[in-house]
């Protein structure tokens, strides 16, 4: 979905939450300038040291406090990381830093509302449910291989219900694509008038 909404002519892409950097480098085969951001001092130590981060601009710094000029930025993208923070001025700060015609592409985590959205809520537990499964069973097969991957920082549940995101985005953002996935995810979608 990320990938699916980098606008044409695409120069400048900033990765809000950038964690150890998986989207920055598929995003540097795509974008000539790709940040990545993150307060998280391991995470971009990580995403630095890696073999693909070549080109890709690191910051390790609070990105509601960040000096990033207004208006410069074709795509801003964030995966899982506005429930770290207070969503509202995160997405009013990611659609300042995009020129018009640049879109903002985020994929967060939220909770549900009960009962009202019960019927997300079912088949969401259950493929977490099969994905917690399906994990422990590669673990036990890893078991005496090398340590896993280092793991970022958890907020959960996130403070926010589906609905709240998806009022909170519609009153922000005029025009957003808002959609609702499994494994308590939602994606927004907007383009810069």
């Amino acid at each position: 979905m990320i990938v699916d909404a980098i606008p044409r002519g695409c120069e400048r892409a900033l990765d809000v939450g950038c964690g150890t950097g998986a989207l920055t480098r598929r995003l540097k085969h795509l974008v000539p300038h790709v940040t990545g951001i993150d307060r998280d001092e391991r995470s971009i130590r990580l995403a630095r040291a890696h073999p693909g981060a070549t080109g890709v601009r690191y910051l390790q710094a609070d990105f509601l406090t960040a000096s990033f000029e207004p208006a410069s930025l074709d795509l801003v993208t964030s995966i899982a990381s506005l429930h770290h923070m207070d969503a509202r001025a995160a997405v009013r700060r990611m659609s300042d830093l995009l020129r018009p015609g640049g879109v903002l592409a985020v994929v967060g985590l939220a909770r549900a509302s009960w009962p009202a959205e019960l019927a997300a809520v079912i088949p969401a537990a259950a493929g977490t449910q099969l994905h917690q499964a399906v994990s422990a069973v590669r673990r036990r097969r890893a078991a005496g291989r090398p340590a896993a991957a280092y793991q970022p920082p958890v907020v959960w549940p996130p403070p926010l219900t589906y609905r709240d995101m998806r009022l909170l985005a519609t009153d922000t953002l005029a025009g957003v694509r808002y959609r609702h996935h499994l494994y308590w995810r939602y994606s927004l979608v907007w383009t810069k008038p």
